[in-house]
């Protein structure tokens, strides 16, 4: 039964018994049974940090000086791993606003409505050709489940706004070719969805050779989006959006300080900024090496359990990600749910799937291994 707004206040008391029942009704990363989710536990000083900046809203920037100073800082920061040094940057939702930003920005300055993505592509970008009035073309994949380049070149047309590529799709965690694809859009935009793969390619490269590169050293990408709420720890929300060139669509916002609004949103929830900027300065880049490589190396432990009780991959995992063959994903995760585990399903082709994050250990992968040798 709905409950109507109160009449009066309630006792603190009766208030925190009731929050305290939902949050205990909640899954947390701390448990090591969420197998499912792209984000994770934060560090402990970045929740303390969080707490300290719960006010603050860079849509009204000029109130807020010093986090505005730390917002520039991580977008240098982080610009620095993906070469960005002169480019536009943006404190984002995440990955969905700035899935829509690309395309926004693509239709207003192409004229044109037509998007180009691989059947891979996060679901975001069906909300954004909704929301923009814009047409998907989506392109089949190839075995390694990245896009079919051949077939994505002849789609390229006069009507193209936009073209898409993945660096780390949701299901599978595969990166799309991008420095084959970048020289085939000169008059197109080309946007690189990087939410995951942002904060785990940049990493891996020193230890991991073969991941491709993803960034604005490649001539042709014209932005990127990288989610700090997922592989870069940092509490929801917060994506960080680069633009090769400052397209001009600013928003003139006269009765708050600051120069116009570019994101989707006015208010702008502020604390996960500051929050970041310590995560980021805690860890340095050997420190999200560290948590990277750990996480890939759960990962392919992952596969090597899960291939002795018979699930076998659907493709090699690229970064933290694992998927596996099953014609029923449904019925176990839904009876893996009842058993308080958390884990999630591929579509195409249809299976389980893993997302090795930093809270997951060993001794949580051999538990779940173990419950899920019953299906076997």
């Amino acid at each position: 039964m709905a409950e109507d707004f109160p009449e009066e206040g309630k006792d603190p008391d009766e208030l925190m018994e009731k929050i305290s029942k939902a949050e205990n009704r909640d899954m947390k990363f701390s448990s090591g049974r969420i197998f499912g989710s792209m984000c994770t536990e934060p560090l402990r000083i970045s929740k303390e940090i969080y707490s300290r900046f719960i006010e603050t809203n860079l849509g009204n920037p000029g109130l807020y000086r010093g986090t505005a100073e730390l917002e520039k800082e991580v977008h240098d920061a982080v610009g620095s791993l993906i070469h960005a040094d002169d480019a536009e940057s943006l404190s984002l939702g995440g990955g969905t606003e700035g899935n829509i930003i690309a395309l926004w920005r693509a239709r207003e300055k192409t004229g044109k409505r037509k998007v180009i993505l691989p059947e891979s592509a996060h679901f975001s970008f069906e909300k954004a050709c909704s929301l923009l009035d814009m047409k998907p073309e989506y392109i089949p994949l190839r075995e390694d489940q990245t896009v079919d380049v051949d077939v994505l070149e002849k789609k390229i047309d006069e009507d193209t706004a936009a073209v898409v590529s993945i660096a780390g799709t949701t299901e599978h965690g595969a990166v799309d070719p991008i420095e084959k694809i970048a020289p085939l859009t000169d008059d197109v935009h080309f946007h690189v969805d990087a939410a995951f793969g942002g904060f785990v390619i940049p990493f891996l490269r020193d230890r991991y050779a073969q991941l491709p590169d993803l960034d604005f050293q490649i001539e042709g990408v014209d932005s990127i989006i990288l989610d700090p709420h997922k592989m870069g720890i940092s509490p929801v929300p917060l994506g960080l959006f680069y633009s090769r060139e400052d397209e001009g669509l600013t928003i003139d916002s006269p009765y708050l300080t600051g120069d116009g609004q570019k994101s989707l949103r006015g208010t702008r929830a502020s604390a996960s900024i500051p929050a970041f900027w310590t995560t980021l300065n805690h860890l340095g880049k050997e420190g999200y090496r560290d948590i990277v490589s750990r996480c890939m190396e759960n990962t392919y432990y992952t596969v090597s359990k899960m291939k002795e009780i018979g699930f076998e991959p659907i493709v090699e995992p690229t970064l933290n990600i694992a998927s596996f063959e099953h014609d029923e994903p449904l019925k176990i995760i839904g009876e893996m749910e009842e058993r308080d585990w958390n884990i999630s399903r591929t579509v195409k082709p249809t299976g389980l799937r893993f997302v090795i994050m930093p809270h997951v250990r060993r001794e949580n992968i051999d538990r779940v291994v173990e419950e899920l040798s019953k299906w076997k």
